[in-house]
């Protein structure tokens, strides 16, 4: 049964997005058709996690230890609940948003197509697996951010698909040399390599592991490869954005949690350079990315530095190595996204019904759209990280972590967290006052907030991202869980 769903979750979207097009000329229709295949592949991919397979499911094999193949342990688990929920939300956001498109359907194709990818992502039991569909993953959202096809998203799609390839080959050659002194690609907790292999091949293996999460921190937007989130996401349609930021950075730190918890192994990382590097790495974007998204004057572009900076908090979490860091890295996953994707649809919409680009000209704009606007605050406050939001219980998670590493100077990461978490309510609440509290007479004003199909998933995430802050503990339990067994406590 799991390896059907599965199959059904990555073939159903890819074969929509290749029909799309011949199935209907309509636009509305085309979004209806495309939202029915979404559907269809986002419910089998839920589905699956009903089942319980005992081993993986192998689709191909290319060689002795080659092999795509789909597993369901529990990191697996969350991935396939997360992308789909976060997925369908905002296609639905998409139909009102697109449906007067010169070409919605090539929109759709895409967004069918990587889905389709994501679900294999998701749901890789190896390297080669979680490679393949990686790289299948880049190539169906570069249009995405091309769709506009003129020249400035033209050139942003380059630099994304640029940076995305070098990434993708750091990564690639860390897994020839894992394959090599492995002699396999499977994800294990605690790691493949044993005490013996470590100390004979350690000081080769420590560079490889590096050099493959630098390679997958380029998808997560780490310094010194995150230039491509801020070039990106101005120039594509809101829904891609707000998946580009909410899911495939996403995809970035699954790679990086499969080099280092299930491959290398943390105790073979902690206390050498590589989780210096890695950690010094991920709080340099940290700060970085909230004060040039305190300085940015353009709606989604001032939103997409954010991203920049508090993906790197998950970064941050992982790089402690500790229960406590991975828990909040694994909640900020989980809130960053519903609270990213909110922003982004909000500034969407905002621009669609407006054409309002810049932070200067949302003077009043609360008045004129007070649905959208309040939304936005709301889902603000979490990213700041005020209680009793989803925000505030990764964050402590995440300074409890560092404060737990035992390492010298472990207060300046959590001292980094509160630098950016003020810059994050200076550049994102100042929105807020100039919307609410200046312009106007709001009685001068004509309510132009959107639809119900861009407000309802908005609202979803706006109310998950507070509730799950209220009642963290299923989460942190099942998050505490793989820690657990991760870090072989």
């Amino acid at each position: 049964m799991f390896a059907t769903l599965i199959l059904l979750a990555i073939f159903i979207p890819a074969l929509g997005g290749v029909l799309i097009r011949r199935l209907s000329a309509d636009p509305k229709t085309q979004g209806k058709l495309s939202l029915a295949f979404l559907a269809f592949g986002a419910a089998c991919a839920l589905m699956s996690l009903l089942t319980s397979p005992d081993a993986p499911f192998v689709l191909l094999t290319l060689g002795d230890s080659v092999r795509v193949e789909f597993a369901l342990d529990a990191m697996n688990r969350f991935y396939l609940a997360f992308v789909p929920l976060v997925w369908l939300g905002v296609g639905v956001y998409a139909l009102e948003y697109v449906e007067h498109d010169e070409n919605p359907a090539l929109f759709w194709r895409y967004y069918l197509l990587s889905f389709a990818a994501l679900a294999g992502l998701s749901a890789s039991a190896n390297l080669i697996t979680l490679y393949m569909f990686y790289e299948m993953m880049t190539l169906c959202t570069v249009p995405l951010v091309a769709y506009n096809r003129d020249g400035q998203a033209v050139a942003a799609a380059v630099k994304y698909l640029l940076y995305s390839v070098f990434g993708a080959s750091a990564a690639l050659l860390g897994i020839f040399f894992v394959g090599a002194y492995a002699g396999g690609f499977g994800f294990v907790a605690g790691g493949v390599f044993s005490a013996e292999a470590m100390a004979q091949h350690g000081g080769a293996l420590k560079i490889v592991f590096l050099v493959m999460i630098l390679g997958f921190g380029v998808k997560a937007g780490m310094f010194p490869a995150h230039s491509w989130l801020p070039t990106a996401h101005p120039v594509a349609p809101a829904p891609a954005s707000a998946v580009l930021s909410g899911v495939i950075t996403k995809m970035g730190v699954l790679g990086i949690i499969r080099t280092v918890f299930y491959i290398a192994g943390a105790q073979n990382l902690k206390g050498t350079y590589v989780q210096y590097t890695f950690m010094t790495l991920s709080l340099i974007t940290v700060v970085m990315g909230s004060t040039l998204a305190f300085k940015e004057k353009l709606f989604k572009k001032r939103l997409a530095y954010s991203t920049v900076s508090q993906v790197s908090y998950v970064l941050f979490g992982l790089s402690t190595m500790t229960h406590a860091g991975f828990v909040g890295a694994c909640l900020h996953i989980v809130f960053h996204s519903l609270i990213k994707n909110t922003l982004f649809m909000s500034a969407g919409a905002v621009i669609h019904k407006t054409g309002l680009t810049k932070v200067e000209g949302l003077k009043g704009i609360g008045k004129r759209m007070p649905v959208t606007m309040t939304l936005f605050t709301v889902v603000s406050l979490g990213l700041i990280g005020i209680p009793p939001t989803g925000g505030f219980v990764s964050k402590w998670n995440l300074a409890q972590g560092a404060l737990s590493a035992g390492m010298k100077g472990a207060w300046i990461g959590p001292a980094c967290l509160l630098l950016s978490a003020i810059l994050t309510a200076a550049y994102l609440l100042g929105i807020s006052i100039k919307a609410f509290f200046t312009g106007e007479d709001d009685r001068e004003l004509v309510k132009c907030d959107p639809t119900w199909r861009m407000l309802a998933p908005m609202a979803v995430f706006a109310v998950l991202s507070v509730a799950l802050g209220v009642l963290p503990g299923g989460l942190i339990a099942f998050f505490s869980r793989i820690a657990t067994a991760l870090l072989q406590e």
